[in-house]
């Protein structure tokens, strides 16, 4: 049997560092583990994760990204802050610094140059204006490099990066795409249908393997039975919840596909609520990945992954 390996990696903004620091420990502990993915797929902060892992970037240099250019893309300029109202009518920061990080990362790539070196993506993303049977619509937009006429060859892997990341009421959209965590935070589900797909994938199920990680679990809730609110109590709450609310299902729907010896996730809670864009808790969040138990994960990455 063959074993056809899929790397997923979830949304969370600055917690993208938490997973990095969790596969640089991985790696240490199995040198092997990422040396033959198949698939590799991700959304927001773990699709930019995952498309520099595709190129050829470890989880080391993914940590020092962030380290660099977190306290850059998440901060404000008083200038920024005057014109968009202190986020009331604008985005809360510029995309211009994360722009200036991801192609930094990825340079020129290409999609098509990734599968050249046999190496094949996924990024999730969210298209605010395509047509659909003659219709303008919004819909889900799943980048990826496979052959055939629903793939995105020609698409620079700094711009996929751009797509996938472009959280609402955090960054501008750009180009007409958003955050694929509004359709898919934990693009599990995602990259399975890709890699069963005849027309790309074409794999079977009992080859899959499929390993995913979460930005960790944020302790949050809204207490009571009962919620009688509208948009203004609704608005802060709402984008948290449409980022992450879907992937408990991913979670749910994946492993009763694939069970407990194909399919391994991750997802661990945090001690304490990290925004997605709190870079002054970094060092607790590196502190907070070094101190996940990974031994259970170890062992299914050598009984079954590799």
């Amino acid at each position: 049997m063959s074993k056809y390996r899929i790397l997923c990696l979830d949304g969370g903004g600055i917690r993208g560092l938490y997973t990095a620091v969790i596969l640089t420990r991985l790696t240490q502990a199995v040198p092997t583990f990422l040396d033959d993915i198949h698939l590799y797929a991700g959304t927001s902060t773990g699709g930019i994760l995952a498309l520099g892992l595709a190129s050829g970037r470890s989880p080391q240099e993914g940590i020092v990204l962030y380290q660099q250019w977190g306290p850059r893309i998440f901060s404000r300029s008083l200038w920024w802050r005057i014109r968009t109202l202190w986020g009331l009518f604008g985005a809360k920061y510029d995309n211009q610094m994360l722009h200036e990080a991801v192609s930094s990362e990825l340079g020129q790539l290409t999609m098509a140059d990734l599968a050249a070196r046999g190496r094949f993506a996924l990024i999730s993303s969210f298209d605010l204006d395509t047509t659909l049977k003659g219709t303008r619509v919004w819909k889900p937009k799943f980048f990826h490099n496979f052959p055939g006429i629903t793939g995105d060859p020609n698409e620079l892997l700094s711009d996929v990066a751009m797509y996938t990341s472009a959280a609402p009421t955090y960054f501008p959209s750009y180009r007409g795409f958003i955050d694929g965590g509004v359709a898919a935070n934990s693009p599990t589900m995602a990259a399975l249908a890709q890699a069963l797909d005849p027309g790309t994938g074409n794999q079977p199920l009992e080859d899959i393997r499929l390993i995913s990680f979460s930005t960790g679990i944020v302790p949050q809730y809204i207490s009571g039975e009962r919620k009688n609110w509208g948009l203004v109590q609704w608005a802060r709450p709402v984008i948290p919840i449409l980022l992450e609310g879907s992937m408990e299902a991913q979670n749910y729907e994946c492993l009763r596909i694939l069970g407990l010896n194909r399919y391994h996730r991750l997802h661990q809670p945090l001690p304490e609520p990290v925004e997605l864009d709190d870079v002054e808790s970094m060092d607790r969040l590196i502190e907070y990945a070094n101190a996940v138990d990974l031994g259970p994960t170890i062992a299914w990455i050598e009984e079954n992954f590799l």
